[in-house]
């Protein structure tokens, strides 16, 4: 956004579908991870549990949800990305890739406050299952993973909750549930659900006054980049041990 234009925020949304919609494709996430994790067991043993491969299960769910989503829209005869607010702002990726990053300021320094144990997570584990897992986690950590998850939560799950609770609510409980999802990526650990909550918050906002899941996305991608660019730099120092 150039100096001196004028900020436009989004107009009300009124997204055309509901938790109907929502839960089938969720069911269909659930199920499809569900499914294709138990055939990879069954086909590659203990293999299957590499953070690659782990990756590779997430994405091939995900592409099921989207299917699910895009027959959604197929039958409302609605483009897909276009529903899901992956559009065009106003706002320039730097200025966007800047709130990104001020927010993670924001969570670091209240992990400073709260205090987060320090313990091996599974996510962890995962990173810590050699290098091509670890590409393969940070990779799309900072790539797919934040714009999936910025049109899932941000794009398909928030609109709906805004227009039944209202806007703050609406947030509030979309990033809750946000944060709630990543717990067990993270040891259960309250505090990195708070610190992910937070982080949500924010997204949610972004995605709110811009009407834009494509803006809120660029923010994420800027949030993720500092932590996985940190475990990165970890793994070339504990390897040259």
């Amino acid at each position: 956004m150039s100096p001196g234009e004028p900020l436009i925020l989004a107009e009300p949304e009124t997204p055309f579908w509901g938790f109907g919609e929502i839960m089938v494709a969720l069911s269909v996430f659930v199920l499809a991870l569900a499914l294709i994790g138990n055939t990879a067991l069954e086909v590659l043993g203990e293999k299957a549990k590499a953070g690659y491969w782990q990756v590779l299960e997430e994405f091939a769910a995900y592409v099921l949800l989207f299917a699910a989503i895009k027959v959604f829209c197929f039958v409302a005869r609605k483009p897909m990305l276009k529903s899901l607010g992956f559009v065009p702002t106003v706002f320039s990726p730097a200025s966007l890739a800047g709130i990104g990053l001020g927010l993670f300021a924001l969570t670091f320094a209240i992990q400073l406050l709260i205090g987060t144990p320090d313990v091996e997570t599974p996510f962890n584990k995962l990173l810590n299952g050699g290098w091509l897992s670890r590409i393969a986690i940070i990779g799309f950590g900072v790539t797919l993973g934040p714009v999936i998850e910025e049109l899932l939560f941000r794009g398909f799950l928030q609109p709906a909750l805004i227009q039944l609770a209202g806007v703050f609510p609406g947030i509030l409980i979309t990033s809750t549930l946000f944060g709630v999802v990543h717990l067990s990526q993270n040891a259960n650990m309250w505090q990195s659900a708070v610190l992910i909550t937070v982080a949500g918050f924010g997204f949610g906002v972004i995605r709110h006054m811009t009407g834009s899941t494509r803006a809120s996305a660029v923010a994420h991608v800027a949030y993720n980049t500092l932590p996985f660019l940190s475990v990165l730099i970890q793994g070339f120092q504990t390897s040259s041990k």
